[in-house]
């Protein structure tokens, strides 16, 4: 009797667990609303369950699923459209795909 108690907790606690969500905020360079457009939907994945880039503060607000993609993958996802995070840098190819007014880099002229 006890084991046929025990099952279906053990299930619930796993279904539980993996529907756990992580909410972290980093810092993404960027200019304007165009720069938002485009890191939003750099992330806009599966496991992804929210995203809100701020431009005064420069600042992405993330809710994610850890189960599903790490915040890593997420520093990639917004690399490869040309932005850099707190944790990583764009490569020059990706920058130089960005729009011009876009270009948030010191060296760059807008």
């Amino acid at each position: 009797m006890r084991i046929l108690l025990l099952v279906p907790f053990l299930l619930l606690t796993k279904w539980g667990l993996a529907q756990n969500k992580v909410e972290h905020t980093f810092w993404v360079d960027g200019i304007c609303g165009m720069c938002e457009e485009r890191i939003e939907s750099a992330i806009d994945v599966s496991g992804v369950v929210y995203s809100d880039w701020d431009r005064e503060t420069k600042k992405l607000f993330v809710v994610y699923k850890p189960a599903k993609i790490e915040e890593s993958e997420l520093h990639r996802l917004i690399n490869a459209v040309g932005h850099d995070t707190e944790a990583s840098k764009a490569s020059e190819e990706a920058y130089s795909k960005v729009h011009s007014c876009c270009k948030y880099r010191e060296d760059d002229t807008h």
